[in-house]
């Protein structure tokens, strides 16, 4: 019997996994969506799309927390446990918040700025695209019983996450500057671009987070 079967329950943990996976069809659904705003199409079967993967992950986190109310046993500390879950689900939350600003009303209308604010979504979904890898990853590290070789591999995945949330950053901080700019002529729809922007370095800092509190775990 695997070790995270003994120890941990297989139901437990496989949730954790569809959870993430279903955090990243979220921010995937998002993207979408941020794509075909700046291209001035009808957005809101994304939108719409988007809110249903949260709300599918949002189930699957409820699911954990009602079996970890039981007798469960786990190879982590339970508190310890739901706090990566409520971590890797704030992703989702700030992606679905991204698709919500998106609705309020249509984008800033410059091209540049646009470019940069597809540079960044894409930018964030491969953040989130790394960090489902370190979670897929944790598997292997639970069935080694935390050897070191597997234990290296989970840092290299944190450490990209790491590196793909710097580079968001960058584009972030980028697109920003060049909407405050020249964002003059529309100060409003300026404004709400830059709420946009914020929103998707959120997504890619919360991926980080989620990733980064998994280093205490490996490192135990």
């Amino acid at each position: 019997m695997k070790l995270f079967e003994s120890r941990i329950g297989p139901s437990v943990f496989k949730s954790y996994y569809n959870h993430a996976e279903m955090v990243f069809e979220t921010v995937e659904n998002m993207n979408k969506c941020v794509k075909a705003a700046c291209e001035g199409s009808d957005i809101s079967d994304l939108i719409k799309a988007t809110s249903e993967s949260e709300l599918k992950a949002d189930k699957v986190k409820s699911e954990i927390r009602d079996v970890l109310r039981g007798s469960v046993r786990l190879a982590i500390d339970k508190l310890v446990f739901l706090d990566l879950v409520s971590r890797q689900d704030r992703i989702a939350d700030y992606a679905e918040n991204v698709t919500e600003i998106l609705s309020f009303r249509k984008l800033y209308d410059n091209k540049d700025a646009q470019s940069l604010v597809l540079q960044l979504a894409d930018a964030v979904t491969a953040t989130v695209e790394e960090y489902r890898k370190t979670v897929e990853r944790f598997e292997y590290l639970l069935e080694s019983a935390f050897s070191n070789k597997e234990k290296d591999i989970m840092h290299q995945h944190i450490g990209k996450v790491n590196d793909l949330e710097h580079e968001a950053d960058l584009i972030e901080a980028k697109a920003a500057a060049y909407v405050f700019t020249n964002g003059d002529d529309q100060p409003l729809a300026a404004s709400h671009m830059y709420r946009l922007i914020q929103r998707l370095d959120d997504v890619a800092n919360a991926a980080e987070t989620a990733a980064n509190s998994l280093l205490p775990i490996i490192s135990k």
